[in-house]
């Protein structure tokens, strides 16, 4: 399905030199057609089995077809076949030395001939095939099961990665690479397959099937054009499946070593993975391909949905906003604790006024082991995320695969988490409600007064206006930034991050929601929010009386509440 440009070229213009100068002059009429009156006849198959017969559509555009049947079978007379002489076969090097060469010096070279792959009837380009083709023509030999069981030992979601990409990607020399995207049909619920050109040729009738898409017919896909298709195509029962593919296919097949090396694909960046076509399946079955405005893979909402490469499809957009997120959760902090550090005395002044301490028993033991666990888990998956999203920047645990199995981890980690936290105070303390639903006067006056006590008296040294008990932990600020964080964005990031854990079996779910591109940005967002949540959250917990005091009181559960002495109640009756 590949050949070397050059000596194919060079071994063209040979055979038919040799053709023109040593056929029989009888012969020197006969042309394709004449070979195919008999050949391209299907009845031939009954004479002499499925090898003699040459679909007649599928051979005309194939490089062979265009120099000749009489190049490889030079020894056929006028009275063939009544003259009961074989045909002569020429070899694949005498046109394809160079590529006979190389693929000698492959793995494959001693275990299969050319013709075992390659049908010299139906020879094509890689670009005029799909990949599902070239993997079919692999399959022959490396059975499926086999393959995924043998690529599960070091390749996570092996059959993902084996579906999305053809065999010749990762196991020949090619240098660069693109995204050919092919319409799919649904065969039944669920279920996809290539479309066939008849089922897109009813759809589009006589402007052309490419029409389906680039529907100006300038033979471009415009990334307009392709949202307004994505849009549609759900309901059309279509979609469009993106396939990595070599720009040069070589036939040195061999085991390469930086394919097991995750970045080889997961640091492309949105340099390496912006050519993208569209290929449509043509009547003879050659494939035509139309070019895809850049930026289309990465486009999160209508770009394609079925693409998605960690670390390498994301969006710049998506970026900065996460990027704006977490630095609000960053800067702020700072200003505070600047404005802190200014007014430092100010609070010391103050803080000598009479006062006395109140020990309360404010965290038990399951609560306390639960946050330790959860917050460790949270910080491990921002710091993974990190080298997940951006690994040609961050690489703080070795490998990519590394950064990738620990985020999993912790993923799962903080969804039993969240489940223990539901139990425990749905179930057995039956307080979720009381502690962390604030209540209507706490929502009319207590999230102002504790804004202001933050925004401003802190800074004068003004007394807490909340303080904490075991029936009520937590301020009207406290209470609604930890609804929306445990009830909102901790549910979305965990929901998201498993059905990104294994797209395959949850393939229907993600585009029934919006494809794999848009839960990916969900996660992404969510998890930005997070982690500024954390900056945020750390850094209100020095605001006690003492830096560390609210985080030696979820180590031991104490708290000590400084509350300002009163004068003494009257005695009068």
């Amino acid at each position: 399905m590949g050949t070397n440009g050059t000596g194919m070229a060079r071994g063209c213009f040979l055979a038919v030199l040799a053709t023109l100068l040593c056929a029989p002059a009888s012969f020197g009429a006969r042309d394709n057609g004449e070979c195919l009156e008999c050949h391209g006849e299907q009845s031939i198959i009954q004479q002499g089995g499925a090898r003699l017969y040459v679909d007649p559509l599928k051979f005309a555009d194939t490089s062979h077809g265009v120099v000749g049947c009489t190049s490889c079978h030079d020894s056929v007379t006028d009275r063939h076949p009544e003259d009961g002489t074989k045909p002569s076969h020429a070899t694949c090097k005498e046109c394809h030395g160079a590529v006979a060469k190389e693929y000698a010096q492959s793995l494959h070279g001693g275990n299969a001939a050319c013709a075992d792959c390659h049908n010299p009837h139906r020879a094509r380009k890689s670009a005029d095939v799909s990949g599902v083709e070239i993997n079919a023509v692999c399959s022959r030999c490396h059975k499926a099961p086999a393959t995924v069981k043998s690529h599960e030992k070091w390749l996570p979601v092996a059959r993902l990665h084996l579906d999305s990409l053809p065999c010749i990607t990762c196991h020949t020399g090619s240098k660069g690479y693109y995204i050919s995207l092919f319409v799919e049909k649904e065969a039944r619920k669920g279920a996809f397959r290539l479309a066939t050109y008849d089922e897109l040729a009813r759809l589009t009738g006589e402007s052309g099937i490419a029409s389906l898409i680039d529907t100006n017919g300038d033979n471009y896909i415009s990334l307009l054009e392709l949202r307004k298709f994505n849009k549609k195509a759900r309901d059309d029962g279509m979609r469009l499946r993106g396939m990595m593919m070599p720009q040069v296919m070589t036939h040195s097949y061999q085991i390469l070593d930086n394919r097991w090396d995750c970045t080889f694909c997961h640091v492309s960046g949105t340099k390496g993975l912006q050519t993208s076509f569209v290929s449509f399946p043509g009547k003879n079955g050659i494939y035509s391909r139309v070019a895809v405005e850049k930026g289309a893979i990465l486009d999160v909402l209508y770009g394609t949905p079925d693409f998605y490469m960690t670390g390498a499809t994301r969006s710049k957009g998506v970026s900065i906003i996460g990027a704006l997120i977490i630095a609000c959760g960053i800067v702020v902090p700072l200003g505070h604790g600047f404005i802190r550090f200014l007014t430092r005395r100010k609070r010391e002044h103050n803080h000598g006024q009479a006062a006395h301490e109140v020990i309360v028993y404010l965290q038990p033991t399951p609560v306390r082991i639960w946050h330790w666990i959860h917050a460790l888990s949270i910080v491990t998956l921002c710091v993974t995320g990190v080298q997940i999203r951006f690994p040609e920047v961050v690489n703080l645990f070795g490998s990519y695969r590394a950064a990738v199995m620990l985020h999993n981890v912790a993923g799962v980690v903080v969804a039993l988490s969240m489940v223990y936290w539901i139990l425990y105070y749905v179930v057995i303390s039956h307080a979720i409600g009381r502690i962390y639903f604030p209540t209507g006067d706490e929502v009319r006056h207590g999230l102002i007064r504790q804004a202001i006590f933050y925004a401003f008296n802190y800074f004068r040294g003004k007394p807490n206006p909340f303080h904490a008990t075991p029936e009520n932990k937590f301020n009207a600020l406290q209470k609604t930034a930890y609804l929306v964080i445990m009830l909102v964005f901790m549910p979305l990031v965990i929901v998201t991050g498993f059905l990104l854990l294994d797209i395959q079996p949850l393939r229907n779910m993600l585009f029934l929601l919006g494809g794999i591109k848009l839960i990916d940005g969900v996660h992404f967002f969510t998890a930005c929010c997070l982690c500024a949540f954390t900056f945020f959250h750390f850094y209100l917990t020095t605001l006690g009386p003492t830096p560390f005091s609210e985080i030696r009181t979820m180590w031991t559960g104490w708290e000590k509440e400084e509350e300002p002495e009163e004068s003494e109640p009257s005695t009068a009756k």
